[in-house]
C-alpha cells in the first residue's frame, strides 16, 4: 500500500467574497495569517498546526485541469464542516456571540459529553467549535 509521508494538513475553502472570510477567519475566530497572495486572491491561515487556506473561487489552475473550485450555493447542504477543538466551548461562543458571529443553534452536550456548537462563515460553511469529553 502506497504511503504519504505528510509532514502537515490542511483544507482548501473556495471563497465567494474573500475578504469578508478572511476577515471572518482571522478577526473573528482568531486563526493566524501565514501568507496572502493577491492575483487571484488566496490567504493561508493555520490553527493547531493544520493549515486552512481560502481561495477565490472561480479560478482555474494549470495543475488542476478540469476543476473550478466554487464555495457552497446552498447553505442547507453542508459538505465540509471544518472543526476547532478548543478547552470551553461555552466561553467561545460568548466572545464570538460579543462579536456577532452567527450561530445554529445554541452550545450542546452530547450523550457521549463534551460541548459544541456551530457557526457559520460567510459564504455558509459550517465550523464546529467542539470542547471533547
Amino acid at each position: 500500500m502506497a504511503r504519504v509521508p505528510a509532514t502537515r494538513a490542511g483544507a482548501i475553502l473556495a471563497v465567494a467574497d474573500f475578504d469578508a472570510s478572511l476577515a471572518f477567519y482571522r478577526d473573528r475566530l482568531g486563526l493566524a495569517l501565514v501568507a496572502t497572495y493577491d492575483d487571484p486572491p488566496y490567504a493561508t491561515l493555520s490553527a493547531a498546526e493544520t493549515r486552512i487556506s481560502l481561495a477565490e473561487e472561480g479560478h482555474p489552475a494549470e495543475d488542476r485541469p478540469g476543476v473550478t473550485m466554487s464555495a457552497p450555493r446552498d447553505p442547507s447542504r453542508a459538505n465540509l464542516v471544518l472543526v476547532l477543538e478548543v478547552e470551553d466551548a461555552r466561553a467561545v461562543h460568548r466572545e464570538l456571540a460579543a462579536e456577532g458571529v452567527q450561530f445554529l443553534a445554541e452550545p450542546f452536550e452530547p450523550p457521549w459529553g463534551g460541548c459544541r456548537f456551530f457557526c457559520v462563515d460567510p459564504d455558509g460553511y459550517l465550523v464546529e467549535i467542539e470542547q471533547p469529553a
